[in-house]
């Protein structure tokens, strides 16, 4: 249970302007904050907008209309509303989906990565059965092997290389070592500076005559590379699920999505989110969601390729620094390697500019993503200047300029770029 050690207004104060003194106070400090955090990303005015008015704070029920009416729908013997501007908005946003990954079947209803997960497991893999995924230890994520066994599942881990490949021959042994099929093998690395190549897994699990073994890829730190065509589509492969929230790389809300090119699969996992995982898919976000991928559809690729470039930019202005390890990047993401990280991030957070630390083979790390402050048109001369307040601050020779400097640099990141905020509106 979540409980505070924050002092609250005594009763006899109003505590509406209580609640509204706070976060006006803290506006001035979020305006003048920047984030490199790799988990994140700005909504469009234009998304926020749809999705944040009190018509569509309303149940949306997966139903089908009934015949001859237009605002009328049956959901389980039950008449609900219907509304046909979402199912054109949705029309939209799976055409964006089919044309990006090149794939026919999509769940929307998904509301986060950990229950894009769930979902895909529950509904393609029985209880008792073996699933391999990624340890945390090599990036993966740290819910995916207590979620597999808390559904009744097996987890193994397997782990990558030194370089962020995997150690197939390494994964060959566990297979020996496991003796049957395992039921899948779950790709979620959260620290990727590099594709990580599908088709020889899938070779390596043919050769064992596993051909059932499915290959589920989240791509939740990558979806908005992958549409943008900056990164390899793992579907392309040979991965049976591409998956992902949609709140990184790809600059939507809070949420998810679940992508396959098989009938079969598509079947199975709808059939299960709509009988046990969701009732009503929270359609604020989803009409959100909708509008940023039919704004990746038309930016995603100078987005995504903005992105690479911004990142490799930040990465050669930081190779050097002392006492760091800063190894290239192929994507949105840079890992700044030091026994340091931990108080560096307390630092860099405590300044304004918003990093986590991981640790990925033993080794302490701060990951930062460059997608939010791409998408809020940093320039390059502003990239510079980052790159020297973080060279300051990481090699301790702060001069007491670097808060006046990232102010400036925060109030001229004003403006979503790579949206239809920047188109006039009729």
């Amino acid at each position: 249970m979540n409980h505070s050690t924050h002092a609250l207004p005594a009763a006899t104060l109003n505590i509406q302007n209580y609640i509204i003194e706070q976060f006006e106070q803290a506006r001035a400090r979020r305006t003048s904050t920047l984030s490199l955090t790799a988990n994140e990303n700005v909504l469009s005015e234009t998304a926020r907008t749809l999705g944040q008015n009190r018509h569509y704070d309303r149940y949306l029920f997966n139903a089908q209309t009934t015949a001859g009416h237009r605002y009328a729908a049956d959901f389980n013997g039950m008449q609900v509303e219907h509304f046909p501007e979402v199912e054109k908005l949705k029309a939209l946003g799976t055409q964006a989906v089919r044309s990006m990954f090149n794939a026919e079947f999509v769940e929307y209803r998904v509301l986060s990565g950990v229950h894009c997960t769930l979902s895909v497991l529950a509904a393609l893999t029985e209880p008792g059965k073996t699933v391999l995924s990624l340890s945390p230890g090599s990036g993966g994520h740290f819910a995916t092997g207590p979620l597999v066994q808390k559904i009744g599942r097996h987890s193994l881990f397997f782990r990558l290389r030194i370089d962020g490949q995997i150690d197939l021959a390494d994964f060959d042994k566990q297979l020996q070592a496991l003796g049957y099929q395992p039921s899948a093998v779950l790709l979620d690395h959260g620290l990727t500076t590099r594709a990580i190549p599908v088709k020889p897994l899938r070779d390596l699990l043919n050769r064992h005559g596993y051909h059932q073994t499915l290959i589920i890829y989240d791509a939740s730190h990558t979806l908005g590379l992958i549409a943008g065509q900056a990164f390899a589509n793992p579907l392309d492969e040979g991965a049976d699920i591409l998956q992902g929230n949609t709140h990184k790389s790809l600059p939507g809300p809070h949420r998810a999505l679940i992508v396959c090119r098989r009938a079969d699969l598509a079947r199975q996992i709808e059939q299960n989110v709509s009988a046990a995982l969701v009732s009503s898919p929270n359609l604020p976000g989803l009409l959100q969601l909708f509008v940023t991928l039919v704004e990746m559809e038309r930016y995603g690729q100078a987005y995504a390729q903005r992105m690479c470039a911004n990142a490799r930019q930040l990465r050669n202005a930081l190779a050097d620094l002392p006492g760091w390890t800063v190894p290239p990047t192929d994507t949105h993401l840079l890992l700044l390697e030091s026994a340091l990280s931990s108080h560096a991030a307390q630092q860099l957070n405590e300044l304004g500019i918003r990093v986590n630390n991981k640790r990925i083979n033993g080794r302490d790390c701060l990951r930062f993503g460059v997608q939010e402050i791409t998408r809020l048109g940093i320039t390059n001369e502003d990239l510079d200047a980052l790159a020297d307040i973080l060279r300051n601050v990481l090699t301790g020779g702060t001069n007491g300029t670097e808060r006046i400097c990232l102010t400036h640099i925060c109030h001229r990141l004003n403006r979503i770029h790579y949206s239809f905020d920047q188109e006039p509106c009729r």
